[in-house]
């Protein structure tokens, strides 16, 4: 075993669970991301958490919304979830690109990933700065499944 940069320890960590992270702009133009940050915290209330980038675009949404969709990909959206990842939602409108199907939500303004297997619609319940990143909790209001999928690992 040898010692390396914890920055190096954590590129080793794959594969990792990745879910999208859904959010809109002020015009409500939805853009999303792939986030390997990612978290259940509670139950009761019912909250999830992601950890984004301060300087990304998804991140300035969040802020600006205070609102977001979590979909967990499954293998039917391995081709989007790789898109999502790699280009900038600031750049290139990722849904238009990959032609992801989506549903609406009814409690939250970002849409739904139709075929995730899970999807999460979240209220910005809390802001915790996270070193370069900022975690954003979000209580989950809505939540769905498609009981024939399988989470992508």
């Amino acid at each position: 075993m040898k010692q390396v940069s914890t920055k190096e320890a954590f590129y080793k960590f794959k594969p990792e669970s990745c879910v999208f992270v859904i959010s809109v702009d002020s015009g409500g133009k939805p853009s999303g991301m792939i986030a390997g940050y990612n978290i259940k915290c509670s139950t009761d209330p019912p909250l999830f958490a992601v950890s984004l980038w301060k300087e990304g675009y998804t991140h300035k949404l969040i802020q600006q919304s205070k609102e977001f969709v979590i979909a967990v990909p499954n293998k039917e959206l391995e081709k989007e979830v790789n898109f999502f990842g790699t280009t900038h939602g600031n750049k290139v409108d990722k849904f238009a690109e990959t032609g992801i199907e989506t549903a609406k939500a009814k409690l939250v303004k970002p849409p739904l990933i139709k075929n995730a297997t899970i999807n999460f619609e979240c209220k910005l319940f809390k802001e915790v700065d996270s070193g370069d990143h900022i975690m954003f909790i979000g209580k989950i209001v809505a939540s769905y499944i498609n009981e024939d999928k399988k989470n992508l690992t």
